[in-house]
């Protein structure tokens, strides 16, 4: 039984395509909210949305300034369900929702199911150790969710209608200036074949083996949350994980990954995983189709050579 409506709210188009074809097969009706003018909403109007609702943003102001005009409009069901990008202000907006319509926000939502009419999320809980079910009680719901973890369409079609919000933008806070940080990154949900890396690097120098690695199989590379989170030597962009990016390849080739809780569930989706680490008891292997024990400064290499 279908789930009466769902609204993806998005600052990021890239997602949109996913999100809208996960929420049809959950819902009866899908609204997207997107924050651009309505030129860039009618660019994306094939996302697969019944109607796209833009919000113009002025240079001064911010997508959650929009919250209380989204609410309005998320009110004018009986019930519904809120999906929001799971960026850092996608989870400001999220909270910012979740005050207007009176209810909690499930953040980092890793599964989405209708059982019974009834949407079901779940999402790790105790620090990765278990998975947690949770469902709305009140009328109205807010999750994160992030890219990964619906299949892509492989092409998009349809035409939304498109519309602009009806509410004004609250301006509590008006933005003075605006440095952005200058961040590489990849599409990793859409690669076919992904080069992990792990703590096991010794050094952020060793990369280049690594993307040397990756280049002999059309890879690309993503990594675990401590090799961009702590040590900094890739983008935030690239790490797998809960609370990172959740990929689908075909193969994920992980070079010192140790394989816990939390960078699994970012992967686990991958069809073949070949893990290589030194250590035989990592838990990588009993997540692994194929493993390798063995160093990988001395296999790497040797799989270049061959592919190469």
């Amino acid at each position: 039984m279908a789930i009466q409506p769902i609204f993806i709210v998005s600052d990021n188009f890239a997602v949109l395509p996913e999100f809208c074809a996960g929420a049809k097969e959950l819902a009866g009706s899908v609204t997207a909210i997107i924050f651009g003018d309505e030129a860039a909403a009618k660019e994306h109007a094939s996302c697969g949305a019944e109607k796209i609702v833009y919000c113009p943003v002025s240079e001064e102001g911010a997508p959650e300034d929009y919250a209380s005009a989204i609410a309005d409009l998320v009110k004018e069901q009986p019930q519904a369900v809120v999906m929001v990008n799971n960026s850092i202000r996608g989870r400001c907006l999220a909270g910012k929702l979740s005050v207007h319509l009176d209810t909690a926000v499930l953040g980092s939502v890793n599964e989405i199911s209708a059982e019974n009419g009834t949407l079901c999320c779940r999402r790790v809980a105790y620090g990765g150790t278990a998975q947690r079910k949770e469902t709305f009680a009140a009328a109205y719901g807010v999750i994160t969710i992030s890219a990964g973890i619906f299949e892509a369409p492989a092409e998009v079609s349809g035409t939304a209608e498109v519309l602009p919000i009806a509410g004004k933008p609250d301006a509590p806070i008006r933005r003075i200036s605006r440095n952005e940080k200058k961040e590489g990154g990849v599409n990793l949900v859409a690669a076919k074949r992904i080069v992990d890396v792990g703590r096991g690097l010794a050094a952020e120098e060793d990369l280049e083996m690594c993307r040397n690695l990756a280049k002999a199989l059309d890879a690309e590379v993503g990594c675990s949350r401590p090799v961009a989170e702590n040590n900094k030597w890739m983008p935030k962009s690239s790490y797998m994980g809960i609370t990172g990016v959740q990929v689908k390849p075909e193969l994920l080739l992980a070079l010192g990954v140790s394989g816990q809780v939390q960078h699994i569930g970012g992967i686990n989706k991958s069809k073949v995983i070949v893990a290589i680490n030194k250590d035989k008891a990592a838990p990588i292997f009993k997540n692994a189709d194929f493993g390798l024990v063995g160093d990988m400064y001395k296999i790497v290499p040797a799989l270049i050579e061959k592919l190469s």
